[in-house]
């Protein structure tokens, strides 16, 4: 279905740096709280009628009514950085193990866009983060 109103819309996914890292370096005890970090992280830094979910594996998509691209950058990476200030730490001595980063991929609705086109440009606006050096923010506008 195409797209039909004039309100702006956008959509930002985002993907744990590294991930499998953690799992293989912490075990996925450790991964699963990392999960936990970052969604909780993205839950409290949406608000409104803006909605953070789990896409599948590492990957989380923020959805976001009533925001064009440009603002969307700028809550990426705000979110970006609070994540990255965050440290991971070991639950019995406290001492930080390591960062977690997250690389992010921003788009925007277009008239005659259906979920899978915006989807699609703004998982190619990730993967340019990625290829970028990670730990970035990146929109379709990048590409």
């Amino acid at each position: 279905m195409a797209h039909k109103t004039t309100e702006p819309f956008s959509v930002i996914i985002l993907d744990i740096d590294h991930f499998k890292k953690f799992n293989d370096t912490f075990g996925h005890k450790i991964g699963d709280e990392v999960l936990k970090m970052v969604g909780s992280a993205l839950k409290k830094g949406v608000k409104g009628s803006d909605i953070a979910i789990r896409y599948g594996g590492e990957e989380f998509v923020i959805l976001l009514p009533e925001t064009i691209c440009d603002n969307a950058c700028i809550l990426a990476d705000k979110l970006r950085i609070r994540l990255a200030v965050r440290p991971l730490r070991d639950a019995l001595t406290g001492k930080e193990i390591t960062k977690i980063t997250a690389s992010f991929g921003v788009a925007e609705i277009k008239p005659n866009d259906n979920p899978e086109s915006i989807m699609e440009r703004a998982d190619r606006a990730l993967y340019a983060a990625k290829e970028a050096g990670r730990n970035r923010t990146m929109s379709e506008k990048n590409l």
